[in-house]
């Protein structure tokens, strides 16, 4: 910080007002508390500063004069998560009553982990969205190649013909068919 000398009279500029963000920072989730009821509004305030907020929510829906009316609701009434990719000025953001506070310990406020935040929201988390991919990347399709990974024909590599409610029907090069499970046999994958 610069130390500066000021004397009797001398004009000083009035120094810019500080915004709810200040300098960039590697991105980290916080839990902010807002007043019950204005979760929306504070979700598009932190949006309007490049902010991205979002709060888990249910949907209700009832009927009035033969309309259906829907409206969101959030499951934690109060709290809103914000991913911060600059630095947060808490006290503007008090200050401005976009917050009432934010969940930390010992007055210094909580980075919450990505995948903690996926999984208040519904979402799955990093992990399980890899296995999912894994798991699609290695699942039998008509046309591809598998190897017979149990029984008599344990080994052999098969083109796949048809799949069906877990069952493979496959033809050998030579000519030979068959049918198996597809929890018994892996798929070979295509080299690059």
């Amino acid at each position: 910080m610069t130390a500066y000398t000021y004397r009797i009279g001398q004009e000083i500029p009035p120094s810019g007002a500080r915004d709810i963000i200040g300098r960039s920072m590697p991105p980290a989730w916080y839990a902010l508390t807002v007043r019950a009821g204005r979760e929306s509004i504070a979700r598009a305030t932190l949006a309007a500063k490049g902010v991205h907020a979002c709060y888990p929510s249910r949907e209700a829906s009832w009927r009035v004069r033969g309309r259906t009316m829907r409206r969101q609701y959030p499951v934690i009434t109060g709290v809103v998560y914000a991913k911060f990719t600059a630095e947060p000025q808490w006290d503007v953001l008090k200050y401005r009553r976009i917050v009432t506070g934010v969940y930390g310990r010992d007055g210094w406020p909580i980075a919450i982990p990505g995948d903690v935040i996926r999984i208040v929201m519904g979402l799955p988390t990093v992990a399980e969205e890899l296995e999912a991919a894994r798991l699609e990347m290695l699942r039998l399709r008509p046309g591809d190649r598998a190897t017979i990974m149990a029984g008599p024909l344990a080994g052999m590599v098969v083109d796949v013909s048809r799949v069906d409610h877990g069952r493979v029907w496959w033809e050998t090069l030579t000519g030979v068919r068959g049918e198996a499970d597809a929890t018994g046999m892996e798929r070979i994958l295509p080299s690059a």
